[in-house]
């Protein structure tokens, strides 16, 4: 017997949904209970984006472990 096509388009809706799912939670990163210190730092330093302050401080870590500090410059004007 033949699936109604509501039926497939459904099923199809349900997989492509998944697949989406599947592909965002490799970029998800956890922040346990920390997600109050993470908000708090992000509005601290003036970051209205998640992303934004993600960038900033694997920028950041990145400058110090390969020591160019002097290339690093802080957002948004803020001295060190």
């Amino acid at each position: 017997m033949a699936s109604s096509p509501a039926v497939d388009v459904s099923c199809r809706r349900r997989e492509k949904r998944r697949q989406l799912d599947a592909r965002r939670s490799k970029c998800r990163i956890r922040l346990g209970g920390h997600m109050e210190q993470w908000c708090l730092l992000k509005e601290r330093l003036g970051f209205s984006l998640h992303s934004q302050l993600a960038k900033f401080l694997l920028d950041r870590t990145a400058c110090v472990t390969c020591g160019l500090r002097g290339s690093c410059s802080p957002p948004h004007g803020l001295s060190e």
